[in-house]
């Protein structure tokens, strides 16, 4: 493996398992249970959570399908495609129906059982087929993996990407339509159109521009991506306090900017990190903390609700300690039953 692939990897790591962090914060419910009045402390514990999941943490999402496209045409061929697909099945199929099926089984246990006494944001079942066809086939009780469905179906439909950027000028003016199609429609076969283009445009550079994002930026560079980046936050943090207005294109753009800034800006910091085995952990971490989540939230609940202070102890707390604790379980879990481990978050062997 080249340096610059393997500092790519690298990177990729600890970039994913950074942002697998913001998806914690964006699914922490810490202050949707607060019902008190406004204050200091609330007003900052909601500016906290604003910025890390809806401010810089927005690029989280956009991010994971931009990486996923770049890492899967790093070398894509045609030929290659049926081999991809086995592999995937391993690495994404069987996680997905494994977890939603544990979803549905959790959704029942809540249902049926005193669980809800002790956890928060959980649907109610529904006995029906239909029901449980969507809880494992279309995560209807594992919410958060509608990316993972996403991603499935992007893989499916791999050999029509390629066709679109196997040229780069075609490439563009598909990129283009794709960035522009959440203004007719944000749905197709249950795909979340609004990150369809970030996929599309990690396939776009691992066709046409890998080696530009595989080595290390220059200081310089780090610096620029730096500036755009607080640029591009800060406009995102005034939309979101509605001082100013960003449609639905103009935001895409900026969600773009933020992705690549962040990217190269990374540059400044990745050299002079290590990445350690738990760093690895960034699936496990994606696919349970909303478990964990729901049980520390209720804990903190628990003790009070309507204090703002505690809020704000509650929202960092829980976001800390949920971290920790899926981490912790994640190596644990690794390292005393790798077998079921690699079942449960796709074996890469």
């Amino acid at each position: 493996m080249s340096t610059n692939l393997t500092y790519f990897w690298k990177k990729k790591t600890l970039i994913s398992f950074s942002i697998a962090i913001f998806v914690i914060v964006i699914h922490n419910s810490a202050t949707w249970q607060y019902t008190g009045s406004s204050d200091i402390f609330s007003n900052t514990t909601l500016f906290i959570r604003n910025f890390f999941a809806y401010g810089l943490g927005a690029i989280a999402v956009p991010l994971f399908f931009f990486l996923s496209g770049l890492a899967l045409f790093r070398n894509f061929k045609l030929s290659s495609y049926p081999t991809k697909m086995r592999s995937r099945i391993k690495t994404i199929l069987i996680p997905y129906l494994l977890w939603n099926t544990i979803g549905l089984l959790f959704c029942l246990l809540y249902t049926y059982t005193p669980l809800s006494n002790y956890i928060t944001s959980r649907e109610v079942f529904e006995p029906s087929f239909q029901n449980i066809f969507e809880g494992i086939f279309l995560y209807r009780y594992n919410i958060h993996f509608w990316f993972l469905y996403d991603l499935i179906i992007y893989m499916i439909l791999s050999p029509v990407f390629y066709f679109l950027v196997s040229k780069k000028s075609l490439g563009i003016i598909f990129g283009l339509l794709l960035l522009i199609l959440p203004i007719f429609t944000e749905s197709f076969l249950h795909l979340n159109l609004y990150f369809t283009a970030f996929f599309y445009f990690g396939c776009f550079v691992g066709k046409h521009y890998l080696h530009l994002f595989t080595k290390p930026a220059s200081k310089r560079a780090c610096l620029i991506a730096g500036i755009i980046t607080i640029v591009a936050t800060t406009l995102r943090m005034l939309s979101i306090y509605n001082i100013i207005q960003i449609p639905v294109i103009p935001s895409q753009f900026n969600l773009f900017i933020l992705v690549i800034s962040t990217w190269f800006f990374a540059d400044l910091f990745i050299p002079h990190l290590k990445a350690y085995r738990f760093t690895t952990e960034f699936f496990p971490i994606y696919t349970l903390h909303p478990y964990f989540l729901s049980i520390i939230v209720k804990l903190f609940c628990l003790i009070s609700t309507n204090n703002s202070l505690w809020l704000l102890v509650s929202e960092i707390g829980s976001t800390c300690l949920a971290f920790v604790l899926v981490t912790a379980f994640s190596c644990f879990w690794h390292r005393k039953m790798p077998h079921s481990y690699k079942i449960a978050f796709g074996s890469r062997n």
